[in-house]
């Protein structure tokens, strides 16, 4: 691989949609759209995070109460981090690659979350032992706070065409 190459690649992954020549409006229309997933994922997360697991702890018993948060959890992570990962290409194609990387390790975060919460076969537990799934839980539960803050900044750096 000569030199030139990866200068030319990386002068390609520089250039805006604008220089490329999707025009000003296709600009626009990407980093608009790359805004409304990021605070969609956001969104969801923070409701779900600050809403409605705390109210499934206060209203069903424990242990449904802990099926349910892993099972939403299980369920809804993998589709926000499509729509993360979807906000990151369209935040790269509307001229804000900061702001795409940064929305791309949100999607990372999920799919940390969702595989915390996996079953797991490969670890088994002491014989007469259990495996502990609410620690799993737990960390699962951080890692979904901590993404709302990295999605928040996020936000802003697609807002900001950074």
């Amino acid at each position: 691989m000569s030199a030139s190459r990866p200068r030319a690649l990386w002068r390609w992954l520089e250039t805006s949609a604008v220089e490329s020549g999707y025009g000003p409006i296709m600009t626009e229309l990407a980093q608009g759209l790359a805004l409304v997933l990021a605070a969609f994922a956001a969104g969801w997360t923070a409701f779900f995070s600050l809403m409605i697991a705390p109210q499934a702890f206060r209203d069903l018993d424990q242990g449904r109460a802990d099926r349910f948060v892993r099972n939403a959890m299980k369920g809804g992570h993998p589709v926000a981090a499509g729509v993360c990962a979807a906000s990151g290409v369209s935040a790269f194609m509307g001229g804000a690659p900061g702001g795409g990387a940064v929305i791309g390790l949100c999607a990372v975060m999920y799919v940390m979350a969702a595989w915390t919460l996996a079953p797991r076969s490969d670890t088994r537990p002491p014989p007469g032992g259990k495996r502990v799934l609410k620690t799993a839980r737990i960390v699962a539960s951080m890692i979904t706070a901590l993404i709302i803050l990295v999605a928040f900044a996020a936000i802003g750096m697609i807002a900001l065409g950074i």
